[in-house]
C-alpha cells in the first residue's frame, strides 16, 4: 500500500480508542481547502508498507486501533489487503473515506474489515463540484456509499469541513 504518513499516537481520531492514524497518498478529489494536499500531490515521502507494519506489530499492546485516512484510502488497490494485516494483528480499524468507492467500502464491511467509518460528505448536491474541485459527477457514488453504511451494522459517522466561502445554512 502507498503510505505517505503516520502518526503513531492519536487520542482524538477514533472515539475513545488509542490510536496510531496511517495516510494513504493520492485522491479523486481536489478539495481547495485540503488540509493534507501533500500527501495527495505526493509531495511527502512515501514510507515503505513493511516498516509501518512492523511499527505497528511492536505496538499492539499500547495501542486499540489503526485509523486509516488520506488522500483517499479506497484508491489503494490493496486496501483490503492492509486491511487485513490490521485485523489479524489484533487491532480495531477506522476507515476515513470520501465515499467515491462503495464497492470497496461495501467489500471492507462484508469481510469485517473495519470497525468504524467516517466519511466526508463534501457539501450538497448541486455544490459538489466546486467544493471538491473536480468536474466530473461522483455524487451518485457518494449517496451509494451512505446508503451502505445506513444499512451496515457497523459504527458510522458523517462529516462535513464548513468553509464560509462554498457553504450556506441551506447546504
Amino acid at each position: 500500500m502507498k503510505i505517505f504518513g503516520l502518526e503513531k499516537l492519536s487520542l482524538v481520531d477514533f472515539g475513545n480508542n488509542v490510536c496510531a492514524v496511517v495516510f494513504t497518498g493520492a485522491c479523486n478529489y481536489r478539495c481547495p481547502f485540503c488540509h493534507n494536499a501533500g500527501l495527495v500531490e505526493k509531495t511527502v515521502e512515501q514510507i515503505p508498507e513493511n516498516q509501518v507494519i512492523e511499527f505497528l506489530q511492536s505496538r499492539r499492546k499500547m495501542l486499540d486501533g489503526v485509523c486509516v485516512s488520506g488522500g483517499e484510502p479506497t484508491l489503494q488497490s490493496d486496501l483490503c489487503d492492509f486491511l487485513r494485516k490490521l485485523k489479524q494483528m489484533g487491532y480495531k480499524v477506522k476507515l476515513d473515506t470520501n465515499g467515491t468507492n462503495p464497492k470497496i467500502l461495501q467489500q471492507a464491511i462484508n469481510e469485517k474489515l473495519v470497525d468504524y467509518v467516517a466519511m466526508d460528505i463534501k457539501n450538497s448536491e448541486d455544490k459538489y463540484a466546486v467544493t471538491t474541485g473536480v468536474n466530473y459527477p461522483l455524487f451518485s457514488l457518494v449517496q451509494e456509499s451512505i446508503s451502505i453504511l445506513i444499512n451496515s451494522g457497523i459504527d458510522y459517522e458523517f462529516r462535513t469541513t464548513l468553509v464560509n466561502e462554498l457553504h450556506s445554512h441551506g447546504d
